[in-house]
C-alpha cells in the first residue's frame, strides 16, 4: 500500500481525538496524490479538510456509534440490523434483474477506480413489484456480498403518531448509516414518500418526503441505500430520480422457479421432466409461494416416511390456489379434486400438460384421465 504511514496517521490522531494530526497527515496524502497523477481525488480531500468546521474532534464510544436509534415516543427500535457473517439468504432472479444488481456491486466492489476518475460511485437501488418477490432478501444478499450490516428501518417505530417526530426518525437512521458504513433497507416504501401533490394528505407528511430527499442526498460516506415498494405508482416523482438503480424484482420466470424448485426441494432429487412439469406449472407464483408450497411437500414426506413426490406438489399446487372448495366453501370429493386438477394443467398448456402427464403426475391411467376430462 502507498500510502500506508499516512492512512494509519491519520487513523490515529481520529482515535486521539488529535485534530491537528488528521489534518496536516490529510494534506500530506493530498500531496502524495498529487504527486503520484490522483489529482482528483487529492482535490476531494483537500475539499473535506476546508469544509470541516468542527473546531476540535469530539470523543464517542464504539457503542453509542452501533446503536440503533429509537423512537423517542413509543420507545421501539426504528430497526434491526444484519450481520453479513449471519446472513444465509438465498434468491434467485430472473436474468434482468440478475444483471443489473451485478452491475451495481461491479460499481461499488471497483469504487477506488471511479472516484479516482472523478466518478460518483452509485450508492442507491430503488426495487419495486409484488410483495413475496424477493426484495428483503436481495438486500441482505447485497449486503452480504459486499461484506456490509443490514440495516432493515422498521416503519412501526420510524413513523410516530406525533407528526412532527417522524422527521426526526428518518434522519436518525439516516445519521446512523452516515456513522457506520451498511445497507440501509427501506420497505414499504411508499408509507414515507409518497407524491407531495396529493391532495389527501397533510402537509406535514409532505415535508416529510422533503425530509426524506434531503437524507438521501447526503448520504456519500460508502454505505447503500435500498428502497422497496409493492405500489410504486404511489412514489413522488422526485423520489425516483435520487435512485441510480431503478430494478423491477418480477415473479420468478421459467428457470427462476426450476431454481428455486431445486434449492427448496435440495434434499430431494426430482427427475428433469418433473422439473420442467413444475417449472410450467408454477408460472404466476412468487417466490414465497414456491417455497410454501415446497416445505409443505418436505413436511409431508416426513410424516410419511416418503419420499417427495409429484403428486404431492400438484395437489398442494392446486390447495394454494384453492381449487379445493366448490361454489358453496364445500370441500370437493376425490374425484372433483382431480377433475379440478386435470382441467387446470390442460388450460394452463394442453402441449405440456397432455393426458399422459396429468396421468403420471395424479398416478392414474391415461384412460382414467381422459374420462375425468369428458365428463
Amino acid at each position: 500500500m502507498n500510502y500506508a504511514l499516512e492512512v494509519m496517521k491519520i487513523v490515529e490522531g481520529a482515535v486521539k481525538l488529535d485534530r491537528a494530526k488528521v489534518i496536516n497527515y490529510t494534506s500530506l496524502l493530498a500531496d502524495k496524490l498529487d504527486e503520484d497523477g490522483e489529482k482528483k481525488t487529492a482535490d476531494r480531500l483537500r475539499k473535506i479538510i476546508i469544509g470541516s468546521k468542527t473546531a476540535n474532534l469530539q470523543p464517542t464510544s464504539v457503542e453509542a456509534i452501533y446503536r440503533i436509534p429509537v423512537d423517542q415516543e413509543s420507545r421501539l427500535p426504528m430497526a434491526d440490523i444484519f450481520n453479513p457473517m449471519d446472513i444465509d439468504d438465498f434468491i434467485v432472479l430472473n436474468k434482468d434483474t440478475e444483471i443489473q444488481i451485478q452491475r451495481f456491486l461491479d460499481y461499488y466492489t471497483h469504487s477506488d477506480k471511479i472516484i479516482s476518475s472523478g466518478l460518483t460511485v452509485p450508492n442507491s437501488i430503488l426495487m419495486y413489484g409484488p410483495p413475496g418477490c424477493g426484495k428483503t432478501v436481495l438486500a441482505k444478499v447485497v449486503g452480504k456480498k459486499l461484506g456490509l450490516s443490514v440495516v432493515i428501518a422498521r416503519l412501526d417505530g420510524l413513523i410516530s403518531s406525533f407528526l412532527g417526530s417522524t422527521s426526526k426518525n428518518i434522519r436518525a437512521v439516516f445519521d446512523y448509516a452516515q456513522k457506520v458504513p451498511c445497507v440501509l433497507f427501506l420497505d414499504e416504501f411508499d408509507a414515507i414518500a409518497k407524491v407531495r401533490d396529493d391532495n389527501h394528505e397533510l402537509g406535514e407528511l409532505k415535508r416529510v418526503v422533503n425530509s426524506l430527499l434531503q437524507n438521501i442526498d447526503a448520504l456519500k460516506n460508502g454505505s447503500i441505500i435500498i428502497a422497496a415498494t409493492n405500489h410504486e405508482h404511489l412514489l413522488d416523482p422526485a423520489v425516483w430520480r435520487r435512485f441510480v438503480f431503478k430494478l423491477p424484482v418480477e415473479k420468478p420466470d421459467y428457470n427462476a422457479r426450476i431454481e428455486l424448485v431445486k434449492y427448496f426441494l435440495r434434499e430431494v432429487t426430482l427427475p428433469e421432466n418433473d422439473l420442467s412439469t413444475l417449472g410450467h406449472l408454477f408460472k404466476g407464483l412468487t417466490g414465497a409461494g414456491i417455497e410454501e408450497i415446497c416445505k409443505k411437500a418436505r413436511m409431508d414426506a416426513v410424516i410419511k416416511d416418503e419420499k417427495v413426490k409429484i403428486y404431492s406438489l400438484v395437489i398442494l399446487f392446486v390447495d394454494y390456489m384453492r381449487f379445493f372448495k366448490n361454489e358453496d366453501g364445500e370441500s370437493l370429493s376425490e374425484r372433483d379434486v382431480e377433475k379440478a386438477i386435470a382441467g387446470y394443467l390442460r388450460n394452463l398448456n394442453p402441449k405440456i400438460f397432455s393426458y399422459s402427464c396429468i396421468a403420471r403426475m395424479l398416478n392414474r391411467s391415461k384412460t382414467h384421465i381422459a374420462n375425468l376430462l369428458k365428463g
